[in-house]
């Protein structure tokens, strides 16, 4: 762990590898507000009690003749505690998002009801639309990146990926400590 004082944190530290990942329950209710313009989407199979991605042609789960299913993950951010995170959908709820974003100005500040279906854990996820204005302060707030957040999630837990998408995260990595670093200098300078 790493601690400091002031505003200057020091190269090397990546605020943005401990994501969030928002779970629906079968005791409550998410509020959610999504943050992202546009979702991630990957294919996946669901092993172990959790997905895992596709490596397309070079995959083993293919092989094994394990499903493939369509997963779609959003920057979100649950309004009442202000804190930011991911939540992945399978391709209904990724797809009805879609069409509440084609009726209105984008799926960015669409707020939604998350819950399970039962009282089951491996129950459906459903989803409700809530008809609101989305809140001012989520302008102000720094999205997480969805692949960056899958990438990093897949390499902890030392699953395959895709080998072109493992390097091109490593370059969006590269790219973006960039990028943050760049911008404490603005906000400083």
């Amino acid at each position: 762990m790493s601690i400091g004082q002031g505003w200057e944190v020091p190269p090397g530290l990546k605020p943005w590898q401990n994501f969030h990942w928002f779970q629906p329950s079968t005791r409550s209710t998410l509020v959610l507000i999504i943050l992202s313009d546009v979702p991630i989407w990957y294919s996946g199979h669901f092993v172990n009690g959790r997905m895992a991605p596709c490596c397309g042609t070079e995959c083993d789960l293919c092989a094994a003749g394990t499903g493939v299913q369509i997963r779609y993950c959003f920057a979100v951010v649950e309004p009442l505690t202000k804190r930011v995170g991911l939540i992945e959908f399978g391709e209904g709820n990724g797809l009805m998002i879609r069409d509440w974003g084609n009726r209105s100005s984008g799926v960015r500040g669409i707020k939604i009801e998350v819950f399970k279906q039962s009282k089951s854990n491996q129950s459906r996820t459903q989803i409700k639309y809530i008809d609101e204005i989305p809140p001012i302060w989520i302008a102000d707030l720094e999205i997480p990146d969805p692949a960056l957040a899958l990438y990093l999630t897949w390499h902890k837990a030392g699953m395959p990926m895709p080998s072109e998408f493992a390097l091109r995260m490593s370059a969006v990595m590269e790219r973006s400590e960039a990028e943050r670093a760049t911008r404490r200098k603005i906000r400083v300078g």
